[in-house]
């Protein structure tokens, strides 16, 4: 069975860190998508540029991330695929 889908979010500011989970033949792999929000003519949309301003943001948030997958025992080492909270 594959599954893709977003499992968590966390954001800081205008940068967000998405989760991402696929199991193939029983074995989970992480990915995750870092992006920005940007507000353009009242149109919201995410982006993977960043401004200079951005990176002590993305730095804490990569940490964040780090912590919360360690918490849930997200481990490529482990192979763990259960499911969460988001």
């Amino acid at each position: 069975m594959r599954r893709d889908r977003a499992f968590h979010e966390i954001t800081k500011g205008r940068v967000k860190a998405t989760i991402w989970y696929q199991t193939v033949g029983g074995k989970t792999k992480v990915n995750i998508a870092f992006t920005r929000v940007f507000n353009e003519a009242d149109r919201w949309w995410d982006g993977a540029c960043f401004e200079q301003t951005d990176m002590p943001l993305l730095g804490t948030l990569a940490f964040d991330v780090h912590e919360w997958l360690y918490q849930h025992a997200f481990r490529e080492d482990q192979g763990s695929g259960g499911e969460g909270t988001s």
